[in-house]
């Protein structure tokens, strides 16, 4: 047994997903034995990643905090890996992450966010700074991966939401599923059980 095993796992829920979803998400590793917790998020996800970061931060140190562990493992849904790449390698989240993994984020941006174009509302501030060109892109790409963080990136086939362009980084793990069909790729990342073996592995190892 490996000396994380024991770690918690907190999830990121993304973009228009509930906290109950992301709830339904870490029941499926509850039930392969991992402890897990889910992130609050405000406006569904919509509102700026810098302060959906700031309410990750938080959740982990009460999570820390309730367990008496050194670090977590944290999981990403969708704009959730976008949140939690950018708590890690910008808002200072290293030291209390063991191991990070995304599934279906859109690290490198996503060429769908440039609709927010046509929504000028700070309730979507969030689908413009998932645009390729955005500065909160710019700062996670500038920024170094930081030593003893795992960085791990989850995609799948038939992802139209967050095709391989968006989700494979170079420097990161990247992993890609066979448990994916278009166009409902990115909803399978999530509902599929061989994908949630996918990550559970990832988990794990």
């Amino acid at each position: 047994m490996s000396a994380h095993d024991d770690l918690p796992v907190v999830i990121i829920n993304g973009l228009g997903a509930s906290r109950p979803l992301a709830e339904g998400y870490a029941m499926v590793f509850r039930a392969r034995g991992f402890k897990t917790y889910s992130c609050p998020q405000r406006i569904l996800g919509f509102g700026d990643i810098r302060i959906s970061a700031k309410l990750v931060a938080g959740e982990v140190e009460r999570v820390l905090r309730e367990t008496g562990a050194p670090k977590v493992k944290l999981v990403g849904m969708s704009l959730g890996g976008l949140i939690g790449l950018y708590y890690i390698k910008c808002d200072g989240g290293a030291p209390l992450v063991e191991r990070f993994i995304s599934v279906g984020g859109p690290l490198n941006g996503s060429a769908l966010a440039h609709v927010s174009a046509l929504i000028p509302s700070e309730a979507v501030h969030a689908l413009a700074q998932s645009r390729p060109d955005s500065d909160i892109q710019r700062r996670i790409h500038a920024a170094p991966n930081p030593p003893g963080v795992r960085l791990i990136s989850v995609g799948t086939k038939g992802d139209v939401m967050t095709p391989r362009a968006s989700w494979e980084v170079p420097g990161m793990e990247n992993v890609e599923t066979p448990y994916g069909g278009c166009p409902i790729g990115h909803w399978l990342l999530f509902t599929h059980p061989g994908n949630h073996r996918v990550v559970a592995d990832l988990l794990r190892q």
